[in-house]
């Protein structure tokens, strides 16, 4: 009786668990201002020191529901304050990864950036070993 009474209760407490609500494919959809990130510090292995962009400059980057990519800036430029500092190209969501593609990049195939974080009003990303990227929703 007691191992039914067990496995009844655990089977109530995972019943109940809470599902992840967010959708990459529709909530990951709007404008992000990059707040903070990680920017390398020497080799891939030295790690990185943290950026976070001052209030009167902004890098924003924005996820189209057509799968276009759009990186922008306020009184800064990419060599100041930057995410891939490419402009335009296309996204696709992969799994919990984005995948980029751009002009500017080297490989047709893109960048695949790992979703880490994705709520209504934040997003954080990790871009290949470099760091993590801290978005807000604007």
């Amino acid at each position: 009786m007691k191992k039914l009474l067990l496995f009844c209760f655990i089977l109530s407490l995972t019943g109940c668990k809470e599902k992840n609500s967010v959708d990459p494919e529709n909530d990951l959809v709007g404008k992000w201002r990059l707040i903070s990130y990680c920017q390398p510090s020497g080799g891939l292995m030295s790690g990185c020191q943290s950026v976070t962009i001052p209030t009167n400059k902004s890098v924003y980057v924005e996820f189209s529901d057509k799968g276009i990519f759009k990186e922008t800036y306020k009184n800064t430029i990419p060599a100041d304050y930057a995410f891939l500092g490419c402009g335009q190209g296309s996204y696709a969501i992969e799994d919990k990864n984005i995948r980029i593609k751009a002009m500017c990049m080297s490989s047709l195939n893109g960048v695949l950036v790992e979703i880490n974080q994705l709520t209504s009003k934040k997003l954080v990303l990790t871009y290949a070993v470099i760091g993590e990227y801290v978005f807000e929703r604007e």
